[in-house]
């Protein structure tokens, strides 16, 4: 088969994969919040066109649309997010990625597909473990087992814009990182280098499982380049100033950018702004109108609500993401050797729950922690280490009417 032809036959496969992605999807994942003006909304449906459809190298009849690669992990964000939800393991398509350490020589992320003509950087690789009962992998990268990695599963969509209002003197405050209280937690903000590229001071993190991104527009720019390899006014891939690519290479990467000659951006500030406002335009996710008391109770009795705090200030108005947007030890079993933005291998942003009754409702393909090796929210718990360590043994200790009764309020988040 000539390779056209092929080429022509995967675009359509991933198409109807992904138009069967949001056939399935729950429609409140996919709705504009009520928010939105008319007219916002109009570029809100730019927005999700440039969000939910594949991108294609370039050159192409489509010149607002090219740009992919040549090296990326999915040619759409839906790809990653199916239905605007979380990714998928690796065994089923795109979600899973693999950061790396900020001095690899892959860069900070293995881009483990390419365009033809160029090489993947590599293909991830697992291994199933046990830890006492509970099951975990242990991910590398194929033919590269001693490169250190830390698997990344997307996370859901829905709810980032109003993670991205929240005030940084909030977050600040919230934080306890000499422990003087004595609850054994102590959350510290991520407070991030300074961006060379961008020029900025040091920024206060909030996105990504370490949150290493200081804002839902620099997340998304992070994405584009890292993910589908597609640069941004606010982040370059730089993958084709790579001094160790052979000259024609490098010529062949730059024809495939998709850049206009004199330009360095691959995706318009215009359509950049639409596919921020698609995101902010998201409704959030809303837990059900009476949700569980007993289980309610029993979060702050095991003091899990310490860092997963169930109400944000936010104006006049407050959230329910059960999150602190603070960093946490989460202990030596969650805990990898790849350190990000300003946190080190064991610490990790409190992720919300928000969402967490649809991110678990299905009992075959439920997957929860940053690398998605918890396929229940009782094995997300017992996962807890570090500063959680005390509310975890508190919970192993709860009578089996109890552990029904949080795990049914988680289930209503």
């Amino acid at each position: 088969m000539r390779r056209p032809a092929l080429v022509a036959l995967l675009l359509a496969a991933l198409c109807s994969a992904l138009q069967a992605s949001e056939r399935s999807a729950d429609p409140q994942l996919l709705r504009p919040g009520s928010s939105l003006t008319n007219e916002q909304r109009l570029d809100w449906a730019v927005g999700r066109s440039f969000t939910h459809k594949p991108w294609v190298s370039a050159p192409a009849t489509t010149t607002a649309r090219d740009g992919l690669g040549p090296w990326f992990n999915a040619n759409s964000c839906l790809a990653c997010h199916p239905g605007n939800g979380q990714g998928q393991l690796p065994e089923n398509g795109p979600g899973l990625v693999l950061r790396l350490p900020i001095d690899s020589p892959l860069g900070s992320q293995l881009q483990d597909r390419a365009l033809p003509g160029f090489s993947a950087e590599g293909r991830i690789h697992w291994q199933e473990t046990l830890n006492g009962a509970l099951r975990a992998r242990r991910y590398t990268v194929l033919d590269q087992p001693t490169l250190a990695v830390s698997a990344r599963l997307a996370p859901e969509l829905r709810g980032v814009a109003a993670l991205d209002q929240v005030r940084d003197a909030d977050i600040v405050a919230w934080a306890d990182p000499d422990d003087l209280n004595g609850d054994g937690i102590s959350g510290r903000p991520a407070l991030l280098p300074a961006n060379e590229e961008s020029g900025k001071a040091r920024q206060l993190g909030r996105f990504g499982w370490k949150a290493a991104q200081p804002s839902l527009a620099e997340q998304i720019a992070q994405a584009f380049a890292e993910d589908m390899g597609i640069d941004s006014s606010l982040r370059h891939s730089r993958r084709c100033d790579d001094p160790s690519l052979p000259p024609l290479q490098q010529q062949r990467c730059q024809r495939a950018s998709g850049a206009a000659p004199g330009e360095d951006v691959e995706i318009s500030e215009k359509l950049f702004n639409a596919v921020l406002l698609y995101f902010r335009g998201l409704s959030i996710p809303t837990a059900t109108a009476t949700p569980h008391p007993a289980g309610k109770r029993l979060l702050h009795a095991l003091d899990c609500a310490a860092c997963h705090r169930p109400s944000l200030p936010l104006g006049d108005d407050a959230i329910q993401p059960y999150s602190d947007l603070l960093l946490h030890d989460m202990g030596e079993g969650l805990a990898d050797t790849v350190a990000e933005g300003g946190a080190e291998g064991h610490e990790w942003r409190t992720a919300p729950l928000w969402g967490l009754g649809f991110r678990s409702r299905d009992p075959d393909n439920t997957r929860l922690l940053h690398d998605g090796r918890a396929g229940t929210i009782h094995e997300a718990i017992l996962w807890h280490g570090g500063e959680a360590t005390a509310s975890v043994q508190r919970y192993r200790q709860l009578s089996a009417q109890d552990l029904n009764d949080l795990i049914r309020f988680l289930q209503e988040l």
